[in-house]
């Protein structure tokens, strides 16, 4: 049994051991978007139009699973201040949708931050690469998933585009197999009122 005068003495000891073990465990490694530099000196105002996409880079399992629905796809960016309003035009079971979303400032011109639906939470954007004329590379991290996506101006896009997205697919820590290319035709331009769907204000 301890003294009256030791116990207080083994009490602290014991905390002090416990913090230290608290102080030593790992931290969390950064999120890997965190690491990827947005093109330097990003304008908004060039990087406004159209861009159709051309090929998605992912270890997402649904995307690897669902790929051969994958349908073509293209977006419309408009800038607000130093954040850009995107709408994504795409057809679903044949119908033309439109999905209006904000690219959020963060401070850093080429990073947003896209408030989306669902549990897995808001998604990091990077315009990692652009000549603002013919391409354009996206990376997108979710849930500390990160994909990568070129897009075009207008297809066929250009072999140095695509070699640059090979790059950077592999800096990415992904593979050739990784990568889904979507179609070249088929492209929405509009979508009726009923087929509009607004996630600017989330």
């Amino acid at each position: 049994m301890l003294s009256p005068r030791t116990a207080p003495l083994v009490i602290l000891l014991l905390a002090t051991g416990s913090l230290g073990r608290r102080a030593q465990r790992p931290l969390r490694p950064p999120h890997p978007i965190s690491t990827i530099q947005p093109k330097a000196g990003f304008d908004a105002q060039q990087f406004a139009g159209t861009w159709l996409l051309v090929a998605v880079a992912s270890s997402c399992r649904f995307l690897q699973e669902q790929g051969h629905r994958a349908e073509a796809t293209s977006l419309n960016v408009a800038p607000q201040g130093a954040a850009m309003a995107v709408s994504t035009f795409r057809k679903l079971d044949g119908i033309c949708w439109q999905v209006r979303q904000l690219f959020r400032d963060t401070g850093l011109p080429g990073r947003f931050l896209l408030q989306a639906r669902g549990a897995r939470g808001a998604v990091d954007v990077v315009v990692g690469e652009t000549d603002y004329r013919s391409f354009a590379i996206l990376y997108l991290e979710r849930a500390r998933q990160l994909s990568v996506k070129l897009y075009a101006r207008s297809l066929p896009v250009s072999e140095s585009a695509l070699s640059v997205f090979e790059q950077r697919v592999q800096g990415a820590n992904l593979t050739e197999d990784h990568i889904l290319f979507f179609p070249k035709y088929g492209f929405c331009e509009v979508a009726d009122q009923f087929h509009v769907l607004d996630e600017m204000k989330l």
